[in-house]
């Protein structure tokens, strides 16, 4: 297993600055394009990408990003997976739920995932085995999960973007009541690892791994559980780059409680 808490320092810093780097567009002109899937791109996306890929690159391991794709390392045992603006409508449309996130990806597993929210400065992290943290105002605290029992205490947090009838059905079998909506699926899985929130889930294969990668080592850190819609470890595909099996991410590690969830799902 690589020590992947000897990188935390740099990459809690390069996440911030990437996060001023975006803070510069909020809110002021920028150029809006489409992507070949039709997802929307802008300059802060490019530039604060730009500054996460000129730093990491003097680290020895591969890059993979969402615009630019794969970049080669020169030890590709492990990969930066990173996402320059999770949240890219939740931007353009100032919602404030947008962040900026670096993952470390080894041998299929997230070992390093650091979170950054601009716009309310909060700061999220974990490394393989030494807990999830939240940095916010000057105070650093250890985050975990509520671990419920019941999916009847249940709060899910559903895309502000899309939260299709299938997925209202599924929450509707679930039993759950309390809804919220949210823009980045990284504040969604910090949310929880935070005890904000209980569940959220993706059931198509549109996310990115980029999407889930540093999200991922937060919330299993704080004690959640993270599944692909079988119910299995999600697969981290370096090909096609997708998370083909979609994502859940659950606030307890409840046996009942993440087979019914599953179950639904399926």
């Amino acid at each position: 297993m690589i020590d992947s808490s000897e990188y935390l320092d740099q990459i809690k810093k390069l996440t911030r600055k990437a996060g001023n780097a975006l803070m510069e567009f909020y809110k002021q002109e920028y150029r809006v394009t489409k992507k070949k899937d039709n997802s929307p791109v802008t300059d802060a996306d490019l530039r604060s990408e730009e500054i996460l890929i000129e730093e990491l690159s003097f680290t020895k391991y591969g890059i993979i990003s969402e615009e630019t794709g794969l970049i080669e390392g020169k030890d590709n045992s492990a990969f930066w997976v990173v996402d320059p603006l999770d949240g890219t409508r939740d931007f353009i449309d100032n919602t404030g739920e947008f962040s900026v996130m670096v993952g470390l990806l080894h041998e299929g597993n997230p070992v390093l995932g650091v979170v950054y929210a601009p716009v309310t400065n909060k700061l999220w992290y974990a490394t393989k085995g030494s807990g999830a943290h939240l940095f916010q105002n000057g105070q650093q605290k250890q985050i975990k999960v509520n671990n419920k029992e019941s999916l009847d205490y249940f709060k899910v947090i559903a895309s502000r973007n899309h939260f299709s009838s299938e997925d209202k059905a599924i929450v509707k079998q679930l039993g759950i009541n309390r809804v919220a909506r949210m823009g980045s699926l990284g504040i969604k899985f910090c949310s929880i690892a935070g005890g904000k929130a209980d569940l959220t889930f993706y059931t198509t294969d549109r996310l990115g791994i980029w999407d889930c990668c540093a999200p991922h080592a937060i919330l299993e850190e704080a004690g959640g559980k993270i599944l692909d819609t079988d119910g299995n470890h999600p697969k981290y595909d370096l090909q096609r780059q997708r998370m083909n099996d979609g994502i859940v991410g659950i606030g307890s590690k409840v046996e009942p409680v993440s087979k019914q969830v599953i179950h639904a799902l399926g």
